[in-house]
């Protein structure tokens, strides 16, 4: 038979062991979070990157125009870049007419400030044709 002494020593170990348990189940959830919140920000940054190239198509489709140079869409076009650089963090934008094919290639990159310097920038690509 175990005496009280060897017992309540049992018993320490089985509390220690039982918070250590716990503890790695909180620092998972806590990593899950963290993790959650990142590819929240992460959608949200894409969303509106889509947005913004949806306003410029729709302001393409609206003059009839794929010509960013053209009279009736450079000042929407200046206003959507500087709409493009205030929306997303580290943001630039591009827009690549091809007249060959009547199309027109959108490309919006930005940098998260929480992404560390090597990693990659994210990039939205968006080609129409907008026919004349």
């Amino acid at each position: 038979m175990k005496t009280l002494n060897q017992q309540a020593g049992m018993m320490l170990i089985e509390v220690l062991v039982s918070l250590l348990i716990f503890s790695l189940g909180i620092l998972g959830l806590v990593g899950l979070q963290t993790i959650s919140s990142e590819n929240t920000a992460n959608a949200s940054e894409r969303s509106t990157a889509a947005s913004l190239a949806n306003n410029l198509v729709s302001q393409m489709w609206l003059k009839h125009t794929g010509d960013i140079s053209s009279a009736s869409l450079s000042s929407d076009f200046t206003a959507w870049q500087n709409r493009v650089i205030t929306s997303l963090p580290n943001a630039s934008s591009n827009v690549v007419v091809d007249a060959a094919t009547n199309t027109t290639t959108i490309t919006i990159t930005w940098k998260s400030p929480s992404k560390k310097a090597a990693e990659p920038n994210n990039r939205l690509v968006t080609r129409v044709a907008i026919s004349q």
